[in-house]
Order: C-alpha cells, then sequence, then structure tokens
C-alpha cells in the first residue's frame, strides 16, 4: 500500500520567521529610539518577553539583528520602489511613482527604516555584516532614479541637468525622519508629493501640466 504524502499546507509562515521579524520590528524601534549602543539583548528580550537564551536562538548578537535590519530594509525598498516604477510612462510620471512608493515603504515600515537610516549615518555603520552587499543595493537603487533623470533629460522631457545632484536633492527630500511621524497629520507620501510637486517645476522647462498623483 503506498504511503501518501504528507499534505503541505499554505497560509500563515513557520512561527520562528514571525518571530524572527517581531523581534527585528521590536529591536529596530529600541535602536531607532534609545540609540543602537544603549540597546541592549537583554532590553529587546524583556520588551519580547522573551528569555535571553530565546533570543540567542534566532540572533546571537547584537550586530547580527542591526545587520538584518539594514539588509531587510534595503533590499526592501528597492525591491517594492522598482515593482512600482512603470518604465513604459513619461519620465516625469516615474519619478512621481518612485517618490510616492519610496515614502509608502517608509511609512510601513517606519522603525526599521530609522533604525537602518540612523544607524548607516553614524559609527553603528561598521556593524553592518556583509556591508559591500548593502551598498551594492544602495548603489542600485539610486541607479533607479538617475535613468529616469537622465532618460528624461535625454528626451528633452527635462531640461539639461547635472543629474547626479538633482539626484542627490532629491534623496535628500526623501529623507523625512526628521519631520514626519506616522501619528502626524500628513501622511508620508504626502510630504512624497508635495516634494515632487517641487522637483517636478524645476526640472521641465515650461510647466504645462503636475501628473495627477496616485497612491
Amino acid at each position: 500500500m503506498a504511503v501518501r504524502e504528507p499534505v503541505r499546507r499554505l497560509g500563515r509562515p513557520p512561527k520562528s520567521q514571525d518571530q524572527r521579524q517581531r523581534i527585528l520590528r521590536e529591536a529596530a524601534q529600541a535602536m531607532a529610539t534609545v540609540g543602537y549602543e544603549q540597546c541592549s539583548l537583554a532590553s529587546i528580550a524583556k520588551a519580547l518577553d522573551l528569555t535571553p537564551p530565546a533570543l540567542y536562538h534566532y540572533f546571537p548578537t547584537k550586530q547580527s539583528i542591526f545587520s538584518e535590519i539594514a539588509m531587510t530594509t534595503v533590499k526592501g525598498i528597492f525591491e517594492y520602489v522598482s515593482g512600482e516604477i512603470d518604465t513604459t510612462r513619461r519620465y516625469a510620471e516615474q519619478l512621481q511613482q518612485m517618490m510616492l512608493a519610496h515614502a509608502r515603504y517608509f511609512d510601513t515600515n517606519y522603525w526599521m527604516m530609522i533604525a537602518t537610516i540612523a544607524g548607516y549615518g553614524g559609527i553603528t555603520r561598521r556593524e553592518i555584516e556583509h556591508l559591500d552587499e548593502f551598498e551594492a543595493y544602495r548603489s542600485r537603487y539610486e541607479k533607479l532614479l538617475l535613468a529616469i533623470l537622465r532618460g528624461g533629460t535625454k528626451s528633452g522631457e527635462f531640461r539639461d541637468i547635472d543629474v547626479h545632484s538633482i539626484a542627490r536633492s532629491i534623496l535628500q527630500l526623501l529623507n523625512i525622519t526628521r519631520w514626519y511621524r506616522p501619528d502626524g497629520q500628513k501622511t508620508a507620501a504626502d510630504f512624497a508629493a508635495e516634494s515632487f510637486d517641487l522637483v517636478y517645476r524645476s526640472l521641465v522647462p515650461h510647466v504645462v501640466d503636475i501628473p495627477s498623483t496616485t497612491r
């Protein structure tokens, strides 16, 4: 008699994966609020109602937690934003799609983004394991933006611009960590829409209309 293979159930991911994500979110909020140096594995375990050995089962060191926060965030935003850009549309619309998608990802992954930005901008950068891979994703993300700006310039849709300078300015506008709050009156997409309007007026030779914002 043939032995039936057990049925593989679909639906929720394994509990261990859920737990890893819960640890990353809690640790990201702690690192973003009290700082990486002040945040300890013991305090993270306590906030999660875990014993230290239970936390060590998933992450042996604080460095390994921050490394996964940073890599998850930089890879996640690249994959999400690149998937939201329709390369068949006008370059101005592609730029708008990129900026709004960036803001939506920021909003949905607020503490992960805050911890990554703060850590990368400070001494915690040296704590990132596989830093070369992290930097490669940052470079690929910037290249998405540069491709849009170069395309718009080459086609005549945008003025003749220094694409690298404009790209840096746009990325600075999208870094809304200092004035955006999840419980505020404006969403991250609201800030991104306002920034896009400003950028659009400076890029096009003659402003006829601003692409309608889609969120």
